[in-house]
């Protein structure tokens, strides 16, 4: 991963609340998990689920959902 990846990943310190499809074939798994790593934020969700990349399951919504009404108060 580019070290100004990294450098940027650090600065962004919002709550994160990130979805992987565990078996997405157009992303890479590790790198995704350094990336997630990476991020400054104090808060920060990953949630890892089975399937490919446009596998992600309907409940994610509602995760998403509940995530933004949580910190958009």
């Amino acid at each position: 991963m580019p070290r100004a990846v990294v450098e940027q990943a650090r600065q962004v310190t919002t709550p994160l609340l990130v979805l992987l499809q565990w078996d997405d074939e157009g992303n890479d798994r590790r790198l995704a998990l350094d990336v997630f790593d990476a991020f400054g934020s104090a808060e920060k969700t990953l949630h890892a689920n089975t399937g490919g990349h446009t596998g992600v399951p309907r409940f994610e919504g509602d995760s998403g959902t509940r995530f933004f009404n949580r910190h958009l108060r």
